[in-house]
């Protein structure tokens, strides 16, 4: 008590000593509420501020005389002189609501809402107004705050001891100086960091980074985007003057409510058809997300200069509220000289604008031509001067892949601030939450330190629930161990019986992207009375990974595994269905990778070493019940192109050679190292095995592609598809193992779902050592049958058509439709399968999973 009474004095003290001159105050609406994060600004800079939650702001100027500009969404804005001396001066502000007047509008025949000519011609200079500023410094502040309203019982008491309680606030703040460069660099410096938690809190970065003059902000489709018009209808509300501008109103009303678009308002300029604030929210993942932004006039440009968001939900028993608040002041700000506002900007609807036959020309020399544009032509005119912009950037840079160049560099100083540094940077004053917060995790950190003297951190201990749950343990110095739970490893199969792993991991990290892994593992089987296991070690980087492993194990015939423990281990022991095919192999595994070779190609050589000998149920297997209608199938799978798929023992060496092209891709580069964006088109993988007689036993080559690409088809839809073919050349000596096994599934539970995986393919029955081709699509949507139902939409639930084939010598036309409900309660999946061998209907399957991984 007496080191917080103590710390509560010193703050009081620093605050009272540290202030400088400026004005403060609340901004409140004519009834006395406060108006939350409003904004403060001196007329025509960039250089202000944003008042709190409860309306305060503290603005710090030098002494002078300035117009101050106090604005918020919905209410008219106040300009205010004042002279600032010394010290701080207070002026409380009252807003009033802001009167919309509604003009008169000549509609025609077509009985348009006025808001379509308004926001076409927004839409044509969307483009035009991002490509305004060449580049800018400028200082940012952020603070995010999260209040937890729901925590899970299992987990309060763990989380009280950090600090973490229901409705009390975590807060992180920080200060950071950025330059930005068209098209796409940007360097930060954080100078300053503060955490009322270790930990860090997760901020809206996509939405922050991002503009809505830009077509999509994290996959969400902009109001401005040149095809909104496919996924918004647009009302005109009226308009209102301020700083001589008259300003429209505009209500953005999605066609299906969402993820991936929004909902709310937005604020044009008219003639300029630019940007004057937003008030926005959207859904992701069953979270509410509320934007809101304010521009103002730099330089005549108006430019972002302070941005709030908010965002709320539940999530596996978690429930809270997340708030984040950016105020930029802009240093230095270059405006491209070519791209002037002087332009009239016509709707190509309402009249028709000829551009003269000058498209050939720079943007600069048109607008200088001629005055007045079509919407269509102006857009066709921006898009041409943003071509020669990036071949002058790529012939500088002469990489046509970089998407991005960014930099970020932590002050030393950063995370040492003292509360005298931040009470003078602070621009946006704490509410008595936030306070409360850094003084509750001082208090616990004081109470951390003292006991934590000569003691080592919790994360080097061993406790007995970790026998339960795992840990991973650090070392210090970048390394790690890694402990799997023995009880969440146990399983059961026909062959082996009851076993259980005891797997650990160790791992070191050096350098910028180096790191040497070490993974035993120790298998007991009961059934066999055995021990066995083996042990991987992989060494490498970003670039290149050699990995070396060995051992004795029993295997999956498919070595992709098709069925996993889990759903085997509840087939066999409930329902009397054996679905995992064993055999056992002493190996020996030395693979090389070779990443991102002239960022396009992947190159993957692996060499095996087997020793195999085929393996039988055990006598005793039978399930926890005995069922009467059913028995155990042999551990010698059925299959319809090899009577007889047991083997003799013997040796098998397998050369296998993969290379992967991704003629498409594309990459950022951050703090120097580059960082690979999921490419737009399509990969192409080629890969080639062969059993080496002359080292044992069988004797084959088998050659294969495969082309997949994932595609977005806009928000909440997209497709994925990925076909495969190939064939052996030569099979003078193959075995069951040696075979082309595909991804079957005969279980209704199954929680991982490969892009290649069947729903119900028996396992083996069609693996062949012939020729084969497969193809799966996978499309998914939020606004398809019930998804239109928004209620359930916005709930992250989706809705998937499947379509899955297969063609070998065997069946000339396997295939599988399917529907499927992902995310509900966003962790369960159902579908329905519909299987078909041509074109005769065979019969109806229900698959039910999880999109949570279980285990490691």
């Amino acid at each position: 008590m007496l080191r917080l009474a103590l710390f509560l004095f010193l703050s009081i003290i620093i605050r009272t000593s540290c202030q400088g001159g400026g004005i403060k105050g609340r901004i409140t609406t004519e009834n006395g509420e406060a108006l939350p994060y409003a904004g403060i600004a001196v007329k025509g800079t960039s250089n202000g501020t944003m008042a709190n939650e409860d309306g305060e702001y503290e603005f710090s100027l030098s002494p002078g005389a300035y117009e101050i500009v106090y604005q918020y969404l919905g209410f008219k804005t106040i300009y205010k002189t004042v002279t600032v001396t010394t010290d701080f001066s207070e002026h409380n502000i009252t807003l009033e609501e802001q009167a919309l007047s509604l003009q008169e509008a000549t509609i025609g025949k077509s009985k348009e809402d006025p808001a379509y000519s308004i926001m076409r011609r927004a839409i044509a200079k969307a483009r035009f107004h991002q490509l305004q500023v060449r580049g800018y410094t400028a200082r940012v502040y952020s603070r995010s705050t999260a209040l937890p309203t729901k925590i899970p019982y299992l987990v309060e008491r763990r989380l009280k001891k950090e600090g973490i309680q229901e409705g009390k606030a975590i807060l992180n703040e920080s200060v950071a100086e950025i330059k930005y460069r068209r098209p796409g660099n940007y360097s930060q410096r954080i100078v300053s960091t503060r955490n009322s938690l270790d930990n860090s809190i997760p901020s809206p970065n996509e939405y922050i980074l991002a503009s809505l003059y830009s077509p999509e902000i994290a996959g969400t489709i902009s109001p401005l985007s040149p095809k909104a018009f496919a996924y918004y209808k647009f009302e005109y509300e009226g308009y209102f003057q301020e700083q001589g501008q008259l300003i429209n109103k505009i209500k953005v009303i999605p066609r299906a409510y969402g993820e991936g678009v929004f909902k709310g308002s937005l604020f044009i300029l008219e003639d300029r058809w630019s940007i004057h604030s937003y008030d926005l929210q959207t859904t992701t993942q069953g979270l509410n997300i509320s934007a809101k932004q304010l521009f103002s006039p730099v330089q005549d440009v108006w430019i972002p200069v302070n941005q709030q968001f908010r965002i709320n939900g539940s999530y596996l028993g978690f429930a809270g509220e997340f708030k984040y608040l950016v105020s930029l002041t802009y240093q230095k700000l270059d405006i491209d000289p070519g791209l002037k506002e002087d332009i009239v900007i016509k709707d190509h609807k309402k009249e028709s604008v000829a551009d003269g036959g000058k498209r050939k020309k720079d943007l600069e020399n048109l607008i200088k031509d001629q005055k007045e544009f079509s919407t269509k032509n102006f857009r066709k005119l921006t898009k041409a001067y943003e071509k020669e912009q990036k071949k002058e950037a790529q012939s500088l840079d002469s990489d046509d892949r970089l998407v991005r160049q960014d930099s970020i560099v932590i002050d030393s100083m950063a995370n040492k601030r003292d509360t005298t540094y931040w009470q003078s940077l602070r621009p946006i004053p704490l509410t008595k939450s936030e306070v409360s917060s850094y003084v509750l995790q001082d208090s616990i950190k004081v109470v951390k330190d003292s006991l934590k003297i000569k003691s080592r951190p919790d994360s080097l201990y061993f406790k007995p629930i970790h026998i339960v749950t795992g840990n991973t343990y650090s070392l210090g110095n970048r390394n790690t161990f890694y402990f799997k739970s023995p009880i969440l490893s146990i399983s059961y199969n026909t062959v082996e019986g009851n076993a259980i792993n005891f797997i650990t991991e160790w791992q070191k990290k050096w350098g910028k992207s180096y790191q040497l892994s070490l993974r035993p593992l120790v298998r007991y089987s009961f059934g066999r009375k055995r021990v066995y296991g083996n042990l991987e070690t992989n060494i490498g980087n970003n670039k290149w990974n050699l990995g070396l492993s060995g051992g004795e194990m029993a295997s999956q015939i498919n070595n992709k595994n098709p069925i996993l423990p889990l759903p085997n281990s509840i087939g066999a022991r409930f329902f009397d269905r054996n679905y995992m095919k064993l055999y056992q192999k002493q190996y020996g595994r030395i693979d090389f990778t070779l990443r991102n070779i002239a960022d396009i190609l992947t190159i993957d050589a692996a060499l095996d070493l087997e020793h195999r000998k085929e393996l039988f149920n055990q006598p005793s297997a039978r399930p926890i019940f005995f069922w009467s209608d059913y028995s155990y199938t042999s551990n010698r799978p059925f299959n319809k192109e090899l009577p007889n798929t047991g083997f003799a023992e013997h040796n098998a060496t397998i050369l296998d050679l993969t290379a992967t092209l991704r003629p498409w891709r594309r990459y950022l580069i951050r703090n120097g190292e580059k960082r690979y964006l999921r490419s737009k088109g399509p990969s192409f993988t080629a890969n080639y095995k062969r059993g080496l007689g002359f080292a044992g036993d069988v004797d084959y080559s088998m050659l294969q592609g495969t082309i997949r690409q994932n595609l977005n088809l806009g928000p909440r839809s997209s497709l994925e598809y990925l076909a495969n073919g190939g064939g052996f050349l030569s099979k003078k000596s193959m075995y069951f193992p040696d075979y082309r096994h595909f991804m079957g599934n005969e279980f209704f539970f199954q929680y991982t779902y490969p892009s290649d995986q069947f729903r119900m393919l028996q396992y083996y029955r069609y693996s062949t050592a012939s020729w084969f081709f497969q193809a799966h699509a996978i499309w998914s949507s939020q606004n398809f049958v019930i998804t239109k139902i928004q209620a359930l939409r916005v709930t992250g639930l989706s809705e998937t058509i499947q379509l899955h084939y297969l063609r070998v010598p065997t069946i000339r036309n396997y295939s599988e439709l399917v529907y499927g409900i992902d995310n509900i309660y966003r962790v369960v999946r159902l579908e329905a399968v519909a299987q078909f061998h041509g074109s005769h209907f065979k019969g109806m399957g229900w698959r039910i999973g999880t999109s949570i991984p279980i285990g490691r």
